[in-house]
């Protein structure tokens, strides 16, 4: 259900409790291609995390005309990694009579899913003022939830570096920035990665190649296809294991995707979803799912068979493959997530940096993120591109 508008002066906004129930106006503000913005796409993630967070959608208006829409999430964070059994087992204990210990409620400006995108849209050719008024109101909107829901910190997460006036409005509202690992972006044209490898350096084609017998000669094979004829054949929930076996060795860990979640976005969305596996003797050892939308690749989810991956270079054929689906699909803008920087570079992408924007919900919570803001949020060193293409 939604809200009833809320009102500002000129400026209003709507609340709405569902992604399912969005009018015309989202998607006048969004444009197809705009997957971290796609309601269909926001839906299916609210449907199937619903046990782990809770989803909002704002429209803002200037005397009725949309003008800026922003999606949000609420999220419990874990304080601390519990990484030792021991330690988990004594937080689990404590939890069964203080069910918050070492957890608070994130509320984000942003869902936690990597499309290396942020979740705030403003209208085409809006300027410098609707920028402002809109952040201002989407945050007014977040403080509010924060009081009804026990939200500890505000969060505007995953902004480009080009987001001036949106980063000025957050600044002047008492957020603190800070700096996440970069979205690694592949800029260029190839009919398949067969072309896209002979026009490498001869030091980078020799890694490749390298890597390719070495998949080959362990016995695995690539098998890729898109669509949900051919995920439906070849997704399970041992596939879905090697995803949990990713999560659990991410360095900052918040949602974790059940097997519903891919099934119904192979549903939803069709011909844009692609699957790349590799297996071995009829087993999955490792997979990428990845969406393209028009001209552009999001390789979204992985998963691995850790034990097998040196012996088949398991980890980088997921990439060579991956890449191989999106230039076939006519691709010209690859997204191949964050994180494994040196080896990114190495495929020629450039690291598009990113920052996250944050204040706590209580006066009190803001000033003490201040004072440890140098030593909480430090300045992450830029990732170097290397000119790896001969021609």
């Amino acid at each position: 259900m939604s809200a009833p508008h809320r009102e500002t002066g000129s400026i209003s906004a709507k609340l709405f409790s569902s992604f399912e129930e969005l009018p015309s106006d989202w998607r006048r503000l969004c444009a197809r291609a705009d997957l971290a913005m796609d309601p269909d796409a926001l839906g299916v993630f609210q449907r199937t995390l619903v046990d782990q967070c809770r989803c909002w959608a704002v429209i803002v208006y200037r005397q009725q005309v949309p003008i800026g829409c922003a999606a949000l999430c609420l999220f419990p964070t874990e304080l601390v990694d519990v990484s030792s059994p021991l330690l988990k087992r004594m937080r689990d204990r404590i939890r069964t009579f203080w069910p918050s210990f070492l957890r608070l409620n994130v509320l984000f400006c942003g869902l936690p899913v990597p499309s290396g995108a942020s979740h705030i849209r403003f209208r085409v050719g809006a300027d410098a003022s609707e920028i402002m008024a809109v952040a201002a109101e989407v945050d007014r909107v977040m403080r509010g939830l924060a009081r009804t829901t026990g939200a500890r910190l505000l969060v505007f997460k995953e902004l480009e570096e080009t987001a001036d006036t949106l980063a000025q409005a957050l600044r002047q509202a008492g957020y603190i920035p800070g700096d996440i690992p970069p979205m690694h972006l592949l800029k260029r044209r190839f009919q398949s990665f067969g072309e896209y490898r002979d026009v490498l350096r001869s030091r980078y084609r020799a890694q490749i190649q390298r890597s390719q017998r070495k998949l080959k000669t362990a016995g695995f094979e690539a098998l890729r296809g898109r669509g949900q004829a051919f995920f439906d054949a070849h997704w399970s929930d041992e596939a879905h294991q090697l995803y949990v076996a990713v999560q659990q060795r991410a360095e900052h860990k918040l949602e974790l995707m059940p097997s519903s979640f891919f099934r119904e976005l192979a549903r939803t969305l069709g011909e844009e979803v692609s699957l790349t596996l590799i297996r071995r003797e009829g087993r999955v050892c490792a997979f990428t799912f990845a969406i393209t939308r028009e001209r552009t690749h999001y390789n979204l989810y992985s998963g691995l068979d850790y034990p097998l991956n040196n012996k088949g270079d398991l980890y980088f054929n997921l990439f060579y493959n991956d890449l191989d689906q999106a230039f076939r699909s006519g691709a010209t803008s690859i997204h191949l997530g964050q994180t494994s920087d040196s080896f990114k570079s190495r495929l020629g992408s450039s690291a598009q940096p990113l920052h996250f924007f944050v204040r706590g919900s209580a006066a009190w919570t803001n000033w003490g993120l201040r004072r440890m803001a140098s030593l909480a949020f430090p300045e992450l060193p830029r990732v170097r591109s290397q000119d790896v293409f001969a021609r």
